[in-house]
């Protein structure tokens, strides 16, 4: 599924969610909610802004990644590496510079991480000691 299709399924999706949890709040089955409508109206607003706002941060994390994140023709490169001791890694996403690039480590004691986004490049993501993430 495209980016653009993927957003337009996310915002249409949202405002269902909000329609849908509106009508649920103003039938209010439990009789929970006040008598007046002013009232009713403003709790079941709330619940839904609330259901709403929870599905949009799901479904904006859901378009912002898998095929097709970064671009049409661009590549997405995601490394992670953690490192212990006296552990080494060495990551390498090979090829052009990606469209995207997400890269996270962690070395504790006297471990190195080196991570690098072309088998020719220089080590812009070389870290060592404890807590060190790089990212270029």
């Amino acid at each position: 599924m495209s980016r653009p299709l993927r957003w337009a399924v996310v915002i249409g999706g949202t405002a269902i969610v909000f329609l849908l949890s509106f009508k649920l709040g103003q039938a209010d089955p439990f009789g929970w909610l006040p008598d007046k409508d002013s009232d009713k109206v403003a709790a079941a607003a709330g619940f839904a802004g609330a259901m709403a706002a929870a599905f949009g941060l799901a479904g904006a994390w859901w378009a912002g990644s898998g095929p097709g994140a970064a671009g049409a023709g661009q590549t997405v490169v995601r490394q992670r590496a953690r490192a212990s001791g006296t552990g080494q890694i060495t990551q390498s996403g090979g090829g052009p510079t990606p469209g995207l690039l997400d890269q996270r480590a962690r070395a504790d004691d006297d471990s190195r991480v080196q991570q690098t986004t072309d088998t020719g490049s220089s080590t812009p993501g070389t870290g060592t000691g404890t807590g060190t993430a790089p990212t270029p």
